[in-house]
């Protein structure tokens, strides 16, 4: 197991919170919410992507409760600063780099040119082939389809605070080196140190670090932090469990990533390349979980590790779509998160 001795042990429950996009932020918010509701003693948060979001906003003391006032709604009040800010939506979310798109657009022309003046010297070879490698390789323009600002302006607006050191709850923000796979990054207001495999930042802004951990490579541009790029959190590890293994003797671990089990003659070949492709990459995450859950149940036999994640034959669930601002959708997440965590915590406490 990645062992982090630097980090010290305190009284209360840590909450890590997985990534999955929109489903994934509305999945931990009915998470939350049900935590809330119990009343867990949350000391610590470690959120990457979608739960870095849901995090940061906990650990600001702002509750589900009010969170969930934003659905359907154009503008959400938050008691706790006694302020109106406006509700993210698909239009401000998913605002697109126009001027990437156009620096490429012209590039495009520049090698259209290049292709069509050199086309008297490729008789004989396939120029479906060459028009095709000529157009994937000169993707070099587009940095990401949509621009991230307006989640960062958001948390701006909401957090009473940008400061990691003075959050009611400690917390810790993973995300991904672009340039340096073999290293994580820890936003945090607690620790500044690098091992050989993670490096612990302190003094950088909670939303920027949200933003670079929630920037989903090709979706969103990579986030310039110093005088580096950064990515989703995921990309380097999926749950940052570890470090919350090392902040608590009770653990509360949440995510998303779980593929559909079938029984009988339906098949998810029958839902479409879409849910296919959902699957793959579904079961491709939950493997990496399952491996280092039983590392880390192994080798932490004195710890309550409790695992929150959804039903693996509720199809409900698995349709339900990545990227979605219906309340409906919105809704059925919080739900399902509500209910996962009920049940997480019902066994737990059968179990003790």
């Amino acid at each position: 197991m990645r062992d982090i001795p630097q980090l010290k042990k305190k009284p209360g429950t840590a909450l890590v919170l997985g990534g999955g996009a929109l489903k994934g932020f509305y999945y931990h918010l009915g998470v939350l919410k049900a935590l809330e509701e119990a009343g867990e003693d949350i000391t610590a948060i470690v959120g990457t992507s979608a739960g870095a979001v849901i995090g940061a906003f906990a650990a600001g003391g702002i509750s589900a409760t009010t969170l969930m006032g934003s659905i359907g709604a154009r503008k959400l009040y938050v008691p706790e600063r006694d302020i109106w800010v406006e509700s993210l939506s698909m239009t401000t979310l998913f605002k697109p780099l126009y001027h990437s798109y156009l620096r490429q657009y012209f590039a495009f022309l520049q090698e259209s040119a290049k292709f069509i003046a050199s086309l008297p010297w490729m008789l004989g070879k396939d120029l479906i082939n060459e028009a095709l490698d000529k157009l994937i390789g000169n993707q070099t323009e587009i940095i990401g389809l949509f621009d991230p600002a307006a989640l960062e302006r958001l948390m701006d607006a909401l957090l009473p605070t940008q400061d990691f050191a003075e959050n009611k709850i400690d917390l810790y923000v993973t995300a991904s080196f672009l340039d340096n796979p073999h290293l994580r990054s820890v936003f945090n207001g607690n620790y500044h140190f690098e091992d050989v495999e993670n490096r612990f930042t302190t003094g950088v802004p909670i939303s920027r670090a949200v933003r670079a951990s929630s920037a989903i490579p090709g979706v969103f541009e990579p986030v310039k932090i110093d005088d580096q790029y950064y990515v989703d959190g995921e990309i380097k590890q999926t749950l940052s469990a570890d470090i919350g293994i090392r902040l608590a003797d009770r653990v509360i671990i949440s995510h998303s990533y779980q593929p559909i089990h079938l029984a009988g003659p339906r098949s998810v070949r029958d839902m479409g390349w879409l849910n296919i492709f959902k699957q793959g990459v579904y079961t491709i995450f939950h493997e990496r979980i399952a491996t280092w859950r039983y590392i880390y149940e192994q080798q932490n036999p004195g710890k309550e590790i409790i695992w929150i994640e959804p039903d693996p034959t509720d199809v409900e669930f698995f349709l339900a779509p990545e990227f979605s601002f219906r309340p409906e959708a919105q809704k059925l997440l919080i739900e399902k998160g509500m209910e996962a965590a009920q049940k997480a915590l019902s066994a737990a406490a059968v179990h003790a």
